[in-house]
């Protein structure tokens, strides 16, 4: 668990950068109290959640994925003594929205939500993901059954008056995700657009086309200019800051180079484990390598 530091105004110098993609009116009636961040351990996919803290209530971004990890997520909110409001899914994959039951039945008085194009692939996608990923697993270690979250129809959320602005969607390791910013933390969520110390999710970006579409997203968070970066998936402690956009840069440049010089399933994953035995998420390595060499 981390607590991020209270940031109550959004810096003059990243306002014109900010504006560019946010509503105008920007208002801030109440401070939030801040963000506690909580990480999956492997088991979960190393997936972050972020609780945004008012006075009394929370905002919840991501649901984690296993039993367990969104029960230790769920624990985390109920130690902060507020009341969930909102939770948000950033988009489809199942590491971000099958731990959602865990949550609810913790605490009944939240709307899920997404995104409404979010939501749109979600209502077409979580039952199958649910039933092949949960019926082959383990009892307990999947909720017992699936949520699809509501539509949101605006382009922001509020928690004591402050704008919770969603963002996109855009693409990052799929078509449809919804970074978020805080602007009274000058905190940015880029859900699965940026990780850092771990391998990225490849399976669906196996074309220069796509890759150059998340390399232009990962731009486009940059250039807002956020003082504290959230990522989507990485190790427990691993740093923020601008090195996230840096890691998934490189990381996308690794591929790159693999596809370009390897010729089989096994020379492509050498080549993405060549030098990378430090970075998480491992198993993300085998689904990229199929997407590329199905058997």
């Amino acid at each position: 668990m981390e607590i991020l530091n209270r940031r109550t105004v959004l810096k003059a110098a990243a306002a014109t950068g900010v504006m560019s993609l946010l509503a105008p009116g920007l208002t801030h009636a109440a401070e939030t109290a801040g963000t506690e961040l909580f990480t999956a351990d492997e088991a979960g996919l190393l997936v972050d959640s972020t609780v945004i803290l008012g006075e009394t209530e929370a905002v919840v971004i991501d649901a984690q994925f296993t039993t367990e990890n969104a029960t230790a997520l769920a624990d985390l909110i109920a130690a902060t003594g507020r009341s969930v409001q909102t939770i948000l899914i950033t988009h489809y994959h199942p590491d971000h929205i099958l731990g959602l039951p865990i949550l609810l039945d913790r605490f009944p008085g939240a709307r899920a939500v997404a995104h409404k194009d979010v939501q749109g692939q979600l209502a077409q996608t979580v039952e199958p993901i649910w039933q092949r990923i949960a019926g082959g697993a383990p009892a307990g270690m999947f909720a017992d059954r699936f949520v699809i979250p509501e539509a949101l129809e605006d382009d922001h959320l509020l928690l004591d008056g402050n704008r919770i602005d969603v963002l996109g969607p855009m693409h990052g390791d799929t078509d449809l995700i919804t970074p978020l910013y805080i602007a009274a933390l000058d905190t940015l969520i880029t859900s699965d657009v940026a990780y850092i110390d771990t391998h990225l999710w490849m399976e669906e970006n196996t074309t220069a086309e796509r890759i150059a579409l998340w390399r232009s997203s990962i731009d486009t968070l940059e250039a807002l200019g956020a003082k504290t970066i959230i990522p989507g998936h990485r190790k427990a402690g691993s740093v923020g800051g601008t090195a996230v956009f840096d890691a998934s840069r490189a990381y996308l440049t690794r591929w790159e180079k693999a596809l370009a010089e390897t010729t089989s399933a096994e020379s492509l994953k050498a080549a993405l484990l060549d030098g990378a035995q430090d970075l998480g998420f491992a198993s993300a390595v085998d689904r990229s390598v199929a997407a590329i060499y199905p058997k």
